[in-house]
Parts: C-alpha cells; structure tokens; sequence
C-alpha cells in the first residue's frame, strides 16, 4: 500500500511538472513557419543558404551559409538583422 502511494504521489508530481512547463515551452518563443518561410526567403535573396533557424535569447538566430562561409544571423522581433558573426 505504501509502496502504490508513493509511485501515484512521483506520478502526480511527474505529469504536473509537464503539465506546468508545457505553457512556457509553447510560449517560449518558437519560430513559426510562416517566420521561417520569411526569413529564409529574405536570406536567400541576399546569398545565404539557410540551415538552421531557432529563438536564442530573446533573438531569432539563424544558421546560414555564404561563399564557403558559415555565418549566425541574428534577427530582432521585426525581423530586421541585427547582428551578423562570421564563423
């Protein structure tokens, strides 16, 4: 009987740390696809071979490619760059 109430008691403990991180994980700033068609677009135009797109900080930050190069692109909210560092 102890046995079964302290699995319930870690199940329960379990699923209401999930249950609580679910909003901030959904909320914490994904890269929509529509934001990804853009910035790849935008990207493109410009010479870069997108690789990877993903929210750093507070900033999209995007993996690219240009003439052998590798670069991480940084976007603000409006995607606008706004900073560009050369690997």
């Amino acid at each position: 009987m102890k046995c079964n109430l302290v699995k319930t008691t870690a199940a329960a403990l379990a699923l209401a740390m999930i249950t609580m991180a679910q909003p901030v994980l959904a909320s914490g700033g994904d890269v929509s696809q529509e934001q990804r068609t853009h910035i790849t677009t935008m990207l493109t135009e410009q010479g870069y071979d997108v690789r990877k797109i993903e929210m750093e900080d507070g900033q999209i930050e995007v993996y690219a490619l240009k003439d052998g190069s590798r670069f991480e692109i940084y976007l603000d909210a409006d995607m606008n760059i706004v900073r560009t560092k050369q690997k």
